[in-house]
């Protein structure tokens, strides 16, 4: 009788541990569980949905393939036109003038930072050059003496 006792009390004690450290704890931690599954839910509900209106405003960029407007976003100079034979900076800062002549009348004065686009090197001492200037473009002659050649 003493063995059975025995052995009923170590029953009622493994029974007890079980619950006192394995059952317990976790039906304690159930509420817990409970809040941080929804609390994970919601989270990722909300990634998806500011992933997703991310998505939509990309795709309702227009895409302006153009090499213009692709030089000025990436900071490279703008394609040159079919009438221009190459650009060059000035030497010194000078003036495009109206006719091929000193006397003539002044157009536009730039400096050594302006870009020139020159279009026709058959004159001796002017060549016919375009400078652009803010949003508007002036065309007209630049001596030659101050291109570099």
């Amino acid at each position: 009788m003493a063995s059975r006792n025995n052995k009923k009390l170590n029953h009622f004690v493994i029974a007890l541990y079980f619950r006192n450290y394995i059952l317990l704890p976790i039906l304690e931690l159930k509420p817990l569980l409970y809040t941080m599954k929804t609390t994970l839910s919601i989270s990722l509900l909300a990634i998806f949905a500011s992933l997703a209106a991310c998505n939509s405003e990309r795709s309702g960029i227009e895409v302006d393939g153009s090499e213009a407007t692709m030089a000025s976003e990436t900071g490279a100079p703008a394609p040159l036109g079919p009438d221009v034979m190459f650009a060059t900076k000035p030497l010194i800062g000078g003036e495009v003038y109206k006719t091929a002549s000193f006397q003539a009348t002044s157009l536009v004065h730039f400096d050594t930072a302006q870009l020139i686009q020159v279009l026709d090197t058959s004159d001796v001492i002017f060549v016919k050059a375009r400078v652009q200037r803010d949003t508007a473009s002036y065309t007209g002659f630049v001596s030659k003496a101050i291109l570099p050649e």
